[in-house]
């Protein structure tokens, strides 16, 4: 690798900043959900799928947005996909009915994937060893503040201004993103490759992968799951609670960044990565204890949560890489469909075991969930011992 070719480029800050303002966007509404389903006068789970419905995208994007990338290529994605995701955005705010905000939040889940994935593409593109890992962490760092950025600016600014304007916001900086300096970036070869189904079932079954890719779906079915519904949880508990409070309850994302950066010193230190994650599990399960008490105890809960998904996320994502070989793309391809579609099905379905039978039952779902997926990676790691690393 030459240092040219691992060189960035200016502009690409500008790139980074544009995946942080699209997870913005993403989680924008979630703190206000609980308003949202009193404007529309729909359920939980139908509010619930108000964020759903752009996860779905999510999880389909990696295996089949590749293609339209080496077609088009990932810079000319962005030029249109940009402002577009800015008008659906805008226009989300002054609708007047629940259909025709779920439609927009579906137009807007098929957006982002093709600017994330465009966006990761061209990043990641022609780099390896040192100069990869410090992309992936500046990538990882602004999603995580984008998604915590997304949910308490908005719950904060709604209950100022309202909906309509904090959405209004958002675009206006997609829009402002758009013509920025990543326009003058060069092309790059992206090295893409259409995944088959031989590659498929050689990335699920090598060092018994599927079982990392199910605990990721159970962790974060579990974790989108449990933030989807807070605010019904704060607005019951405490009828009083503003949307300013439920948005500063998801700061506790910020400790994320912490997890993600740590994570891989403590697996050096305590016995490998599927101990930690194992921890991981521990933690966020444990965490939803804390979820039965008052506000500020549903506060730290996230916090807590927080600690332990990110652990698993960043061990799970690098232990499926360490696993990939020539399959890296497929790998990762499937890691973030699993990933994303449980976040998906948890985000939604989730909220009908809320609707139906309560708080409580609705943690012990969560919490059973969440066992699964620790089960899932105690599989992988003790079969994978047997067979030696």
């Amino acid at each position: 690798m030459t240092t040219k070719q691992s060189s960035s480029h200016p502009g690409e800050i500008f790139l980074y900043l544009s995946i942080m303002i699209c997870y913005c966007v993403l989680y924008a509404p979630q703190p206000m959900l609980s308003e949202l389903a009193e404007r529309f006068m729909v359920s939980k789970p139908q509010a619930g799928l108000l964020v759903s419905v752009t996860l779905i995208p999510l999880a389909i994007a990696p295996l089949s947005y590749g293609i339209l990338l080496k077609q088009i290529g990932a810079l000319s994605i962005l030029k249109w996909a940009l402002p577009l995701l800015a008008v659906a955005m805008a226009c989300s705010g002054f609708v007047q009915s629940y259909d025709e905000m779920l439609l927009l939040r579906l137009i807007q889940g098929f957006l982002l994937p093709a600017i994330i994935t465009a966006t990761m593409a061209y990043l990641t593109s022609g780099r390896s060893g040192a100069d990869l890992s410090r992309v992936m962490s500046f990538y990882v760092a602004f999603t995580i503040f984008g998604g915590m950025a997304g949910r308490v600016i908005s719950g904060y600014l709604e209950h100022i201004i309202h909906w309509e304007w904090v959405a209004s916001m958002w675009a206006i900086l997609l829009a402002l993103v758009t013509f920025m300096p990543w326009r003058k970036a060069k092309p790059k070869p992206l090295n893409l490759v259409k995944p088959n189904r031989h590659a498929i079932y050689e990335a699920l079954t090598g060092r018994k992968n599927i079982l990392v890719f199910m605990s990721v779906f159970c962790m974060f079915w579990t974790f989108a799951g449990y933030l989807n519904y807070l605010p019904f949880r704060i607005n019951e508990v405490d009828s009083s609670a503003t949307t300013g409070l439920v948005g500063q309850s998801y700061l506790g994302y910020s400790i994320g960044i912490v997890s993600a950066l740590t994570a891989g010193w403590l697996a050096r230190q305590f016995g490998g990565p599927v101990r930690v994650i194992l921890v991981g599990f521990v933690v966020m399960i444990g965490s939803l204890f804390l979820a039965l008490g008052a506000v500020w105890m549903l506060i730290v809960q996230v916090f807590v949560m927080c600690l332990g998904m990110f652990l698993i996320h960043t061990l799970a994502a690098a232990e499926v890489n360490h696993n990939a070989g020539e399959l890296g793309g497929v790998v990762n391809g499937l890691y973030v469909s699993c990933y994303y579609a449980g976040g998906a099905l948890g985000a939604w379905l989730m909220g009908y075991v809320y609707e139906l039978f309560g708080w409580n039952l609705f943690l012990i779902m969560l919490a059973a969930i969440g066992a699964t997926g620790a089960l899932c990676m105690w599989l992988y790691g003790h079969m994978n011992q047997r067979v030696g690393r």
